[in-house]
C-alpha cells in the first residue's frame, strides 16, 4: 500500500463547535478515531500504521486545546507529514463566541483551558492560541447555526470518500447588517457599487433577477472590479492548492445581502463554473431576510 492511499484526517477547533460529533461521524464511516491526540504522537502513530501493513485505511485524530502542552509541536508534525508524503487535512470546526457560551452554560461543564475566572475569556484565549492553526485548516466549518444532523449533512457533502477530490469553492453573498460569516477564507466588500434598494422598481427584487444584475453591472466601476476580483481570485487559487487546502470560501456582502453581494457571487459562480477545475458552489446567506 502506497503512503499516498491512506486517508489521515486532524480534527480540531474551538471547544463546543462540535468535534466530538465530528468524530462520531467518521467513526460510523470506517475511519479509525483517536481523541484528544498528542501532538507528538503524530509521527510515530503513522510509523505503527504502516508497520502494521495498512490494515487501516482511515484515521481520524482530535487534537486540540485540551493537548495544549504538546501544541508547540504541532507545526514541526505536520511538516513532517508533508515530507513524507502523507496525504492530510485538518478540519477545523469553530462557532461564535455567544453560542459556544450558550453551549457551555446548557452543559454546565468546565472549559478546558481554564485559565481565567470567566467562562468567555477562557474562550476568547482559546480562540488567539488556535488563530495559527485555524489558518492552516483545508476546511472550516461554522457550525453557529448548525444542529447536529445539519453539521452531519455538512460533513456528508464535504467528504465523500474522495480524500484527493477537486477543490472545492463556495461564493457565500451575505448583509453586513447581519454580520459577517466567521468561516470565510477571504472577503469583498461591494457596498461602494450602485445600490438598486433605492430604486423603486428593483427594492423587492434581489440579485437573482436579470433587471437588478443589469443595473449593478452597467456602472463602469462594477465592470472594472468585477474585472479585478476574478483576476486576483484566479491568482489566489493555486496558492491555497499548494497549501493543500481543499475548500475556499469566498465572501461578497454588501448592506442587506440581497441586491449587489448577490449579483456578484452569481457572476463568479458563473465565471470559475465554466473552467471546469473546480467544484463551484454559492449560499445566498441573508437573501430572504
Amino acid at each position: 500500500m502506497k503512503k499516498n492511499d491512506l486517508e489521515f484526517l486532524i480534527i480540531t477547533g474551538m471547544s463546543g463547535a462540535g468535534k466530538t460529533q465530528a468524530m462520531n461521524f467518521f467513526e460510523d464511516r470506517g475511519y479509525f478515531c483517536i481523541d484528544n491526540l498528542p501532538a507528538t504522537l503524530l509521527s510515530n502513530f503513522i510509523s505503527l500504521y504502516f508497520k502494521s501493513k495498512g490494515k487501516i485505511k482511515k484515521l481520524a485524530f482530535v487534537i486540540d486545546i485540551r493537548s495544549w502542552g504538546f501544541f508547540e509541536d504541532f507545526f514541526e508534525e505536520i511538516k513532517n507529514l508533508r515530507n513524507n508524503n502523507i496525504n492530510y487535512k485538518i478540519l477545523f470546526l469553530d462557532a461564535k463566541n455567544e453560542i459556544l457560551l450558550n453551549r457551555f452554560n446548557l452543559t454546565r461543564r468546565k472549559h478546558p483551558l481554564d485559565v481565567y475566572n470567566t467562562l468567555l475569556k477562557n474562550i476568547e484565549e482559546e480562540r488567539r492560541r488556535l488563530e495559527d492553526l485555524r489558518n492552516m485548516a483545508s476546511i472550516i466549518i461554522d457550525t453557529t447555526n448548525l444542529t447536529i444532523k445539519n453539521l452531519s449533512e455538512k460533513l456528508e457533502n464535504e467528504f465523500k470518500g474522495e480524500f484527493t477530490k477537486k477543490l472545492s469553492i463556495t461564493f457565500i453573498s451575505f448583509g453586513f447588517k447581519y454580520g459577517i460569516p466567521i468561516d470565510l477564507d477571504m472577503m469583498y466588500d461591494v457596498r461602494f457599487l450602485p445600490n438598486p434598494f433605492y430604486v423603486e422598481s428593483l427594492k423587492k427584487k434581489t440579485g437573482n433577477d436579470l433587471e437588478v444584475q443589469e443595473y449593478v453591472m452597467k456602472a463602469e466601476e462594477s465592470k472594472e472590479f468585477f474585472y479585478k476580483l476574478q483576476d486576483m481570485i484566479s491568482f489566489l487559487i493555486p496558492h491555497f492548492e499548494k497549501e493543500r487546502k481543499s475548500h475556499l470560501n469566498i465572501g461578497i456582502g454588501c448592506t442587506g445581502g440581497k441586491h449587489r453581494s448577490v449579483t456578484f457571487v452569481n457572476k463568479l459562480y458563473d465565471y470559475f463554473s465554466g473552467f471546469g477545475k473546480y467544484q463551484i458552489r454559492i449560499s445566498h446567506r441573508d437573501i430572504n431576510k
